[in-house]
Parts: structure tokens; C-alpha cells; sequence
């Protein structure tokens, strides 16, 4: 890939960034390329399969953009803060008692005698 190539990707990148900035929400894919592509010149940028997989390809490996489900597309700043971190200072309760530890104790003694045996 030479320099002019590696500049035009990193251009595009920038545009969809730029797009998803300046609407303020999620885009479908389909739109947000279209913007980009028209932006570029391109009459009918539905057409333009290579683009548009180009485009799509460059978004999913870049981390600025987060796909949201049903096409949707934002960008990853925009998601909220710290809810991972909340969800993992959550204390988890088993209401059921269902005995895994003894379940898992059991197997254990099972395969201890079974190896001791070969």
C-alpha cells in the first residue's frame, strides 16, 4: 500500500468520523457511507460495491466506531462511562442452592480415582 493509498484510508476514516460529528447520532451504515461517498464525488454511491466494503471493513476495524445493532453505527465516545466497571462490583447471588460446589467436588473425586488408577 503506498503513501497516497494509506492517506486516502485515513481520509475516509476521518469523513465517517466527521459525518456520525456532525448528525449527532447513530447513522445506519448504508447512510453514513452514502454522506462519505458523496462527499467524494460519487453520483450514485450505492453502486460503488468496492467503496462501500471498503468503507464498511474500515469501520469495524477501527476503534472510534461502535456498531449499535439493526445497521447502526456511532461512535464509541458517545457510549456511557463505567458501566462495566459497575457491573463488576456487583456481588452475584445464587437464590437456587443448587449445589454446584458439591456437583464439582464429585467430578473431582471421580477423576482423581480414575487417574490414580491407570
Amino acid at each position: 500500500m503506498d503513501h497516497q493509498e494509506l492517506g486516502r484510508r485515513f481520509s475516509e476514516a476521518e469523513q465517517l468520523v466527521q459525518v456520525l460529528r456532525e448528525k449527532g447520532e447513530a447513522l445506519h451504515f448504508r447512510e453514513l457511507i452514502a454522506e462519505v461517498l458523496k462527499k467524494k464525488g460519487h453520483e450514485d454511491p450505492s453502486n460503488d460495491v468496492r467503496a462501500v466494503a471498503r468503507l464498511y471493513t474500515q469501520m469495524n476495524l477501527d476503534m472510534r466506531f461502535v456498531f449499535l445493532g439493526d445497521g447502526l453505527w456511532g461512535l464509541r465516545n458517545w457510549s456511557e462511562k463505567g458501566v462495566g466497571l459497575s457491573l463488576l462490583n456487583k456481588d452475584y447471588d445464587d437464590d437456587n442452592d443448587s449445589g454446584d460446589d458439591e456437583d464439582y467436588q464429585e467430578r473431582e473425586n471421580h477423576y482423581s480415582r480414575n487417574r490414580d488408577e491407570d
